[in-house]
């Protein structure tokens, strides 16, 4: 019996069409030369380290978005340590993931979204604005502009306006010029003074000093915007200057940083002083100073994070599973808890610290870690801090640990099974 070509086509395009799959490149700059042929922009996808995104994030396998997604761009999935992109962490401040990048095929930003657990709506809408900024002046021809005649205002508010529709969030030198070129009437418009701060400007710099001159103002702007937008102007204030901090070596700025934080809990000193902690905790820990690193982090995590009951996390935890409500509120996350300890603990090991009571403290944390959130992540980091104390044998059985986690979970195994044979080696 003969078919035509034709009907045969007709019977297999269903099963096309609804087994499309996301198509990932398998490295940046192959997703960078198809996006150049095919004339699409690239969606790089940004994951924590041995993460799934398919099975954290549903909306990969959904049939609308996989098409939408193949039609507009050439994906490339990674994680944070991923050397291909340390220049666009750096440039654009990645501090937070999973995360989603939109770039043209030469590399320049062109969207950013941090709404990784979006409905599946909101993240239409997000494809949605992304294909719209593509077609968008670029940041390098506003850079290219404003260059031209820095003493245009006109021009160097179409950077800034670029700048943040593209999600670039550390622009408090570009701020800085622009309020110089400010009359002081300026400062007492609205508009003027939450474009302002909308920049991130850096804490105690006279764009800072100057958008909050006019109290009534401020006040205004923080109990009629939106909560998001609240949250969102005082976190890039506060990553701003923090980002300055460290790369000046500035301790006033990242004090300032800390202060802003803690300021956020006036009512409530516990949790003032440990956001206080972390924030300076992070400041050292970024410029390598492991004295002042290793002296506030011992009384900080026995003090807030070991003291906790482990029943209570658990129940918090439950309780945000089944509330998704909780995820927006101010407070101290469940996982917050095992990823804090897991990261001090990690910070401790890399440190490359021989002092056998700081690896035995962050064994603890790192044991404590585990018991909240039995990840291979967590048990890779409880492997090495054994494997520096050259307790070779705790340490491979943690990594096979990791391993079978890993595995269980459906996440890759390739590092954890690589530290294993090194661990191994050291019993032969």
């Amino acid at each position: 019996m003969k078919i035509s070509l034709s009907l045969l086509l007709l019977l297999f395009l269903p099963s096309i069409l609804f087994a499309q799959k996301l198509n990932y490149s398998p490295s940046l700059k192959n997703a960078l030369q198809m996006a150049r042929y095919q004339k699409k922009g690239v969606l790089v996808i940004i994951n924590l380290e041995n993460t799934n995104t398919e099975k954290l994030n549903p909306l990969f396998i959904d049939q609308e978005i996989v098409n939408k997604v193949n039609m507009h761009f050439v994906t490339y999935e990674t994680n944070y340590s991923d050397t291909t992109l340390k220049a666009i962490n750096e440039y654009y401040n990645i501090q937070n993931c999973p995360t989603y990048l939109f770039l043209h095929s030469n590399m320049e930003l062109f969207y950013r979204s941090l709404e990784f657990d979006a409905p599946k709506e909101r993240f239409l809408d997000i494809l949605k604005d992304a294909e719209e900024a593509s077609q968008q002046i670029t940041i390098k021809k506003a850079k290219e502009d404003y260059l031209k005649d820095t003493a245009d205002v006109t021009k160097l508010k179409q950077l800034i306006d670029v700048l943040k529709k593209q999600g670039v969030t550390n622009n408090a030198y570009y701020i800085e010029q622009y309020v110089k070129k400010l009359n002081p009437e300026s400062f007492n418009d609205y508009r003027t003074v939450l474009y302002i701060l909308e920049a991130g400007p850096t804490i105690n710099r006279p764009a800072y000093i100057k958008a909050f001159t006019n109290r009534a103002i401020i006040d205004s702007i923080f109990k009629k915007e939106s909560s998001q937008k609240r949250g969102f102007i005082l976190n890039v204030i506060a990553n701003n200057t923090m980002t300055n901090a460290i790369k000046t070596i500035c301790l006033a700025d990242a004090q300032n940083t800390a202060i802003f934080y803690k300021n956020q809990w006036q009512n409530d000193h516990y949790n003032g002083q440990k956001i206080y902690n972390e924030k300076m905790l992070f400041y050292y820990n970024a410029i390598k100073d492991t004295v002042n690193y290793f002296e506030i982090a011992a009384n900080h995590y026995d003090k807030y994070y070991m003291t906790v009951k482990i029943d209570s996390i658990k129940k918090l935890k439950l309780l945000e599973q089944t509330d998704s409500t909780l995820r927006f509120k101010p407070g101290w996350k469940a996982k917050s808890f095992s990823n804090g300890l897991n990261e001090v603990a990690w910070n401790f090991y890399i440190s490359g610290t021989k002092n056998p009571k700081q690896l035995s403290k962050a064994v603890k944390w790192s044991e404590r870690s585990i018991k909240l959130d039995p990840s291979p992540n967590n048990f890779d980091t409880l492997a090495h801090l054994f494997y520096s104390l050259q307790n070779f044998k705790k340490a491979i059985k943690a990594q096979e640990a990791a391993i079978n986690m890993a595995e269980i979970n459906g996440l890759p195994t390739k590092l954890f099974a690589e530290s294993l044979a090194k661990m191994k080696s050291k019993t032969l």
